[in-house]
């Protein structure tokens, strides 16, 4: 990785997304000076005022880097091995996620917001990247996830009961570094779970309103697995601030969360790729068989959040790809620019005021990525990663797309 120090840089493509509400600048440039971004507009204008490095890139589109709002970063093998993974030492767990998060800056995600690591490796190997011993992604981390005592993944996560139980662990988390909450408000599929539904609702209301009054009274987030109509319901009642997936949230749902600010992060493509790809992952049948079930219930739901107004973003969840989630967001009848935007500008308001990444804008952190032609002609051109900037540094750069 080339270190930013205090070299300014000068990039500039055909085709510059900022992510904001401002058109595609053609022929345009952006500045980035100690690791920020200190202006951005037509190439001829800036390259003129500022003495800078150049970096050309000749048949590119530059733009934010991406953010996955749902990644787990353990490879999307392990939670379907059940009590096995649970056999590993935690130091397997986090060389396994250093890799993946490696994995995930080389494809241009520059964040991962991760919503519960088994034993809060996440915590760990966030610090050894910003140490620099490891390379990988900003990593946003809630720690542990908490759930009731069986409930989902409760063994890959923190088990607590009743509203004192679950503000203590909310407050464990927060003590190791956490910087938000993770909370299981239903079932959901897992081998780790075994006979729990997704529409099984877990952590009552009073129980998650405690872990919102933790988090809350530190200006931290609290997001909720939520898969069933009970749990939904159950946790924004409680006031948290995002539903994960929201199988099967329902307008009257949505409505509420469009009302009150609450975010869905759908993770769509990873209830796509269990069906499709279930079996040469090695997940088991009952996992595939259940969200072939529920796939078109929760396409419905979306549609729901996306009629309502709610704020949504990217999510992977281990088994999606966010490229594909971001192509699958188009099928509902919003522009590829409106999709890029959820996995940049809005996944970075979903993780909360303080994230001064998501768009290409002066001020903010230089997260950026060139790609290939053109996104906005086809969203599969975001796989053609040529450069990788995070925060300024250079993670990687084809010099073949030069010119």
């Amino acid at each position: 990785m080339e270190r930013s120090g205090d070299r300014a840089r000068l990039l500039s493509a055909p085709r510059v997304i900022t992510a904001t509400d401002d058109p595609p600048l053609d022929d345009g440039a952006v500045l980035v000076q100690e690791g920020r971004i200190t202006a951005v507009g037509p190439r001829g204008e800036l390259a003129r005022t500022a003495d800078a490095h150049e970096y050309h890139f000749r048949d590119a589109t530059l733009l934010p880097g991406l953010i996955d709002c749902h990644e787990h970063v353990a490879g999307n093998g392990r939670f379907s091995t059940g009590t096995t993974a649970l056999e590993e030492p935690d130091a397997m767990w986090a060389v396994v996620f250093a890799h993946y998060c490696r994995w995930n800056l080389a494809k241009g995600v520059t964040t991962l917001r991760v919503p519960g690591a088994r034993h809060a490796v996440d915590l760990v190997v966030r610090r050894a990247i910003q140490e620099g011993h490891a390379e990988g992604p900003r990593l946003v981390c809630a720690g542990e996830a908490i759930g009731m005592t069986g409930g989902h993944q409760g063994a890959f996560g923190l088990e607590a009961d009743g509203p004192w139980g679950c503000a203590q662990a909310a407050r464990r988390q927060f003590a190791l570094g956490a910087d938000f909450i993770k909370a299981m408000a239903s079932g959901g599929i897992s081998a780790a779970s075994p006979g729990e539904r997704p529409t099984h609702s877990q952590l009552t209301v009073e129980e998650m309103r405690a872990i919102v009054e933790v988090a809350h009274a530190r200006d931290k987030r609290v997001t909720t697995h939520a898969d069933g109509v009970e749990g939904i319901s159950n946790a924004l009642e409680a006031g948290v601030d995002c539903i994960e997936h929201g199988i099967y949230l329902t307008e009257e749902h949505a409505r509420f969360m469009a009302e009150h600010g609450v975010a869905v992060v759908p993770t769509l493509d990873c209830m796509i790729g269990i069906v499709h790809h279930g079996s040469e992952l090695g997940l088991e049948p009952s996992w595939i068989d259940v969200a072939d079930e529920l796939l078109d219930v929760h396409r419905r739901s979306f549609q729901a959040a996306l009629d309502a107004g709610v704020l949504f973003a990217t999510g992977t969840d281990s088994y999606g790809d966010i490229v594909s989630e971001i192509a699958e967001f188009t099928t509902y009848g919003i522009s590829r620019y409106r999709a890029i935007q959820a996995a940049t500008r809005d996944a970075a308001a979903v993780i909360g005021p303080s994230a001064d990444y998501g768009t290409l804008e002066p001020g903010k952190s230089a997260d950026v990525i060139a790609v290939e032609g053109d996104p906005l002609d086809a969203v599969e051109q975001l796989r053609q990663v040529r450069m990788v900037m995070s925060a300024g540094d250079v993670f990687s750069l084809d010099e073949r797309a030069l010119g």
